[in-house]
């Protein structure tokens, strides 16, 4: 099962850059072995903490080449372990060496010349909610900005950063939208059932975490009756919630509540250079801990797509390489569950 998790295609929609560097990246650019330990998270921590942690990142990604060679090192990880389709994120901000508009750009370019037949690499640029209203307005214009030149390749906004400071402003995301971006946001992450109300009233195209809406994780009953009402599809990242002390246990993950009520979810990473996994150790887990055989692993990957921010041509293109894999490496037994290589 191990081997059927790293050969099957996976689309990952939830993978913050600056998270995402690699060990072996950040000691290309000098970090000093203290601070990639203190990286490369595999012991639980506090969300407090892991935002501190990106500080290191920020420091290895501070200068034009290095951000460069970092997006285009994280884009290859991501190929080598079968993600087709990649959705990278990350907040513009400005360093010595460079604008914000010069960070997009530079991002921008490494994805144009990282992509490949093995890989489609789309962007989500995010507001950090931890932002003053004035400072994300001012992001947003830049985010607007490249949207309308690289249409194909800047398709979504998201509202990300420390959940326990700042604040969700409903205009900035709106005009988001008019400006036909499709929007994601951190939903959750703690308890903030208010919050939660307005991110649910103004439907946003996915939900990142989504860790306090059920009632048997600190939800309401009147929140998870709307959001099965909405349906908005959850990226789940049950490594990060677990190391983050956010979830006790794989076992005791929310996602076993949508798996329950089939609500739409997808698998991805969060961080995978901080909490030491990839996509394929993400679908072992939920393999191992649901039970799951392979024609669900698949589903859940094929699934996933149809929630992505990917234009309809490249949904087809996809869809069929995903299909064709599958009559490649599924047989389906006589019993309908079943399933083998």
């Amino acid at each position: 099962m191990e081997t059927f998790c790293s050969k099957l295609p996976k689309i990952e929609l939830h993978a913050h850059l600056n998270g995402s560097l690699s060990r072996e990246t950040l000691k290309k650019f000098g970090c000093a072995d203290n601070d990639i330990l203190e990286y490369n998270q595999a012991k639980q921590t506090t969300l407090d903490q892991v935002f501190d942690i990106f500080k290191i990142a920020h420091q290895a990604t501070s200068t034009k080449q290095n951000l460069y060679e970092s997006t285009v090192k994280v884009i290859e990880e991501f190929a080598s372990d079968n993600v087709i389709y990649l959705e990278l994120r990350t907040t513009p901000r400005k360093e010595a060496d460079m604008t914000e508009d010069e960070y997009v750009e530079t991002v921008i370019k490494a994805l144009l010349d990282s992509e490949s037949s093995d890989i489609m690499v789309k962007l989500i640029l995010s507001i950090d909610r931890r932002h003053t209203y004035d400072q994300q307005v001012e992001t947003l214009k830049t985010i607007i900005k490249y949207k309308k030149l690289y249409p194909d390749v800047v398709r979504g906004i998201d509202l990300s950063g420390d959940p326990t400071k700042g604040a969700f402003f409903r205009d900035i995301f709106e005009k988001a939208r008019r400006n036909e971006l499709f929007v994601a946001m951190h939903c959750a992450e703690i308890k903030n059932d208010a919050e939660v109300m307005e991110m649910f009233d103004f439907k946003p195209d996915r939900l990142g975490h989504a860790t306090f809406i059920h009632p048997d994780f600190q939800g309401s009953a009147e929140l998870w009756e709307l959001y099965t009402k909405l349906q908005i599809p959850v990226e789940f990242c049950l490594t990060s919630n677990v190391v983050c002390l956010t979830s006790k246990s794989y076992q005791e993950h929310h996602v076993r509540e949508w798996m329950k009520a089939n609500m739409p979810f997808c698998l991805s990473t969060d961080d995978k250079g901080v909490f030491d996994t990839t996509l394929s150790n993400e679908f072992r887990i939920v393999q191992q801990t649901f039970s799951l055989n392979k024609e669900e692993l698949w589903k859940i990957s094929k699934n996933t797509l149809s929630y992505s921010f990917a234009t309809d041509r490249d949904k087809n293109v996809l869809n069929e390489k995903l299909d064709k894999w599958k009559l490649a490496n599924i047989k389906i037994l006589k019993h309908p569950y079943y399933i083998c290589l």
